[in-house]
């Protein structure tokens, strides 16, 4: 059985190769990559090698062929990841994982749209398929959790609303098992259980070992506040969107339950204290 992975070089493509050669030391993984720079790394670890882009539908014809199962990592670009299923489609793959995202009758940004129109691209294929649907992954935070590290603050402006989030490599984890075995059904998810910015913040003084200096600013005084403590510009503005994407609320995150996950995972999610430790000191 080939088991092909997209985005094989990104962090999530390059958890669930690890966690499918750890599961099955002998299957044959394909990786697709943009380059051959890329795929040098995927090389050493035994992976085949296959360069390819969405955007590039030619490309796809030829990554997927003899390919029998797809993970098929999805990405934020509209409309070019019909490239895929139409590639897959003509080398007669026998099964799609995609990754989607939870709730996507609501607004995610807009990225609902994309995965909402990939899912139905797929499912007109009448290729058999598990829509993995993730909620987000726990490194939105990160710049967060990485100010607290630094100057012993945390400060939030999110005080009401929950977010549901997962260790990036949980859910590639859950990716790894759904492919290997492909009876999970039409749709999985992938959440873990809400939290509201106040727990997060008592989750993180349990990480450090330490009191913190806990203030809830206005939006306007959060990005200032961290970037000049030298924290990454990306990484404080996407703090900054998925707080304000909280406080708006009517977004499906008070819906989350982790039980399916922990299902599919055979164990339970990381404990939040336990996860942002990882993520500052890994």
């Amino acid at each position: 059985m080939n088991i092909m992975i997209t985005g094989a070089s990104g962090e999530y493509g390059s958890y669930a190769i690890d966690y499918l050669k750890k599961f099955v030391p002998g299957a044959n993984l394909y990786g697709l990559v943009r380059n051959e720079t890329k795929g040098q790394v995927l090389k050493e670890k035994g992976v085949n090698v296959r360069i390819g882009d969405f955007t590039d539908a030619n490309s796809m014809i030829d990554a997927l062929k003899g390919i029998d199962r797809l993970l098929f990592v999805s990405v934020s670009i509209p409309n070019i990841q019909q490239n895929v299923v139409q590639a897959a489609q003509i080398n007669h793959v026998k099964y799609i994982a995609y990754t989607s995202i939870y709730q996507p009758e609501y607004a995610k940004f807009g990225l609902e749209s994309i995965h909402k129109q990939t899912e139905k691209w797929i499912e007109d294929s009448g290729i058999p398929y598990t829509f993995l649907r993730n909620s987000w992954y726990m490194e939105v935070n990160q710049a967060l959790f990485d100010y607290a590290e630094k100057t012993k603050k945390f400060p939030y402006f999110s005080k009401e609303g929950e977010l549901s989030f997962a260790l990036k490599r949980e859910y590639a984890e859950a990716g790894a098992r759904v492919i290997l075995d492909g009876n999970y059904g039409h749709i999985v998810n992938l959440a873990g259980k809400p939290k509201t910015y106040g727990q997060i913040v008592l989750a993180t003084q349990e990480a450090l070992d330490t009191d913190l200096d806990i203030k809830q600013v206005s939006s306007s005084e959060f990005v200032p506040e961290l970037m000049s403590a030298g924290i990454s510009s990306q990484g404080t503005l996407v703090s900054e969107g998925y707080q304000e994407y909280t406080l708006k609320g009517n977004n499906g995150e008070n819906l989350a339950d982790s039980a399916e996950f922990e299902k599919v995972l055979g164990h339970p999610l990381t404990k939040l204290p336990v996860a942002i430790k990882e993520l500052l000191f890994k």
